[in-house]
Order: structure tokens, then sequence, then C-alpha cells
């Protein structure tokens, strides 16, 4: 999964740093674990299902994008958002770039995130109940 994350970030046009030992390398196998332990935990299954391999993607690199601008180590107005849809709606999440200039990079970049970052709904199919 972790060579996925790093296909599709770079798909984003997102640099990585290459060494395993640098910070890119720690946050994105944080990022992973995080994610896989959190789709474990709702779905109470020990392995990440086939259905939920691109949202557990989208979901890894939500939480890498997010604790990188946290951390102040991402530049938000660096990104390009021009090309964007202009209304993309998955669930009950929306995600909305307007052309014109109202919003701004860093509002882009979070919703973008949350959209990323997906809901629980998601899981649903795939839970199981334990005793």
């Amino acid at each position: 999964m972790l060579e996925k994350v790093k296909e599709r970030l770079v798909s984003l046009g997102i640099t990585l740093t290459n060494e395993p030992s640098s910070t890119d390398g720690f946050l994105l196998s944080f990022a992973v674990k995080k994610v896989k332990d959190h789709i474990n935990n709702q779905t109470n299954l020990d392995a990440i299902p086939q259905g939920l391999e691109s949202v557990s993607i989208d979901m890894a690199v939500g939480e890498f994008l997010f604790a990188k601008k946290s951390m102040g180590l991402l530049d938000v107005s660096s990104l390009n958002f021009s090309s964007a849809v202009k209304k993309l709606q998955d669930g009950d999440t929306t995600v909305e770039y307007a052309v014109e200039a109202k919003y701004s990079p860093e509002q882009k970049f979070e919703s973008f995130i949350m959209y990323l970052q997906h809901n629980e709904i998601d899981f649903v199919k795939y839970r199981v109940l334990t005793w």
C-alpha cells in the first residue's frame, strides 16, 4: 500500500523526499499504518478488503498532506488547483473548486483533504460483527 500511496502523491504533483529516514518517509509510513488500523478497527477485519483499497490509499494521502500542512512543511500556495473540477461529490462529502479567485489555495486544499479522508460510510459494507 505504501508504494501506491507514493504513486498517488506523485500523480497529484507532490514531490517526496526519497530517503526512508526523512520526515516524508516517517509521515508516509505513519499515515499508512494509521489508516490500516482505522479501517481494521471499524470493520473488525484483519486485512483491508479489496473494495476499500482505493479508499485507504486516498485516506493515507489525506493524512499525509494534513500532517505536512499542520507541521508547516507544505506550501499550499505552490499547489495548482486551476484544473480542478467545479463540483465533486462522494457520499455526503462535496468538493467544489471555483475558477474565480474567491477561494484561496488554502481553502481549496482543505476541501481536497476532506474529500481524500472520506468517512466511515465506505466501511459499512465490510463491517463484521464481533462478540
